[in-house]
């Protein structure tokens, strides 16, 4: 089953290319996936830095000169998939070697089935001089605590912390902090299965910063409406729901979201409290 990951990325170079090399790892045969990164006008070394990048897998990477939608961006991607599964995936996600093979054995055994990450954990991949406070003692905390990560040896500019060979060896997914959202979902799996049986609302669930589900669905349901990015997901999910989707939980995959400048939400892009993330 040929599966193409859409990534849109803006503005976050170093920590796209740990989610790229992440799929330099992959257990299965490149030929297996594709994956496409969006690039929604970055300013940093985005693209000077992926033409450096040896992709052992398919890569479409496609620059944007005017910065566009989130929904422009996705639907885009999937008008350029050639698989029949993809997988919607942020460029801050680290993946581990096995995540391609457990998507597609999960949609080989159910073709209506829209597979929702469930578990992750956070990580400094890259020091950040904008970080706020709270995340310059966080990090500096964690990188006392592993002291076989690399320290930022300048504090004005941006730092990659982790070698290649520790991401090989998996180290990152062993050393990750807690994430809010992972445990709000494990609480929602302990109560209803990853099934979600009798959850009543398991569009709230669809997060396209890590969820799969085949093309053909997708299609069916019209792609994304240029709404709030939470809308937007929310919108698409229960068209899928009404079309007769499953949504389940993924129970097997740990992603790892990578530590990032937190980016002020212009006023017209805020979600009124309904539409805050389950």
């Amino acid at each position: 089953m040929l599966t193409s990951v859409v990534i849109p990325a803006k503005d976050a170079d170093d920590q796209l290319l740990y989610t790229l090399f992440g799929f330099n790892l992959q257990f299965c045969a490149f030929e297996q996936f594709e994956v496409i990164v969006l690039d929604n006008a970055s300013t940093d070394e985005t693209a000077e830095k992926l033409s450096r990048f040896t992709a052992h897998f398919s890569l479409n990477y496609v620059r944007l000169r005017k910065q566009k939608p989130l929904a422009y961006l996705l639907n885009s991607g999937i008008k350029l998939a050639r698989g029949e599964l993809i997988v919607f995936l942020a460029s801050h996600m680290l993946v581990p070697r096995s995540f391609i093979g457990v998507h597609q054995q999960a949609h080989e055994k159910a073709s209506q089935l829209v597979l929702l990450g469930q578990d992750r954990k956070r990580i400094y991949s890259v020091y950040e001089p904008g970080f706020t406070e709270i995340q310059h003692a966080e990090c500096q905390l964690w990188l006392e605590q592993y002291p076989h990560i690399k320290r930022p040896h300048t504090l004005v500019k941006p730092i990659p912390l982790l070698e290649e060979s520790q991401i090989v060896n998996e180290l990152p997914f062993h050393i990750g902090l807690p994430c809010p959202m992972a445990q709000k979902r494990l609480a929602i799996r302990e109560k209803y299965g990853p099934h979600l049986t009798r959850y009543r609302s398991p569009w709230a669930l669809f997060d396209t910063h890590h969820v799969s589900l085949r093309k053909e669905h997708l299609l069916r349901a019209g792609l994304f409406k240029e709404l709030p990015r939470i809308a937007m997901e929310r919108d698409l999910a229960k068209r899928l729901v009404k079309n007769g989707c499953r949504f389940q939980l993924d129970d097997k995959l740990t992603v790892l979201r990578q530590e990032s400048v937190q980016k002020r939400a212009s006023p017209k892009s805020m979600s009124p409290n309904k539409n805050r993330r389950a």
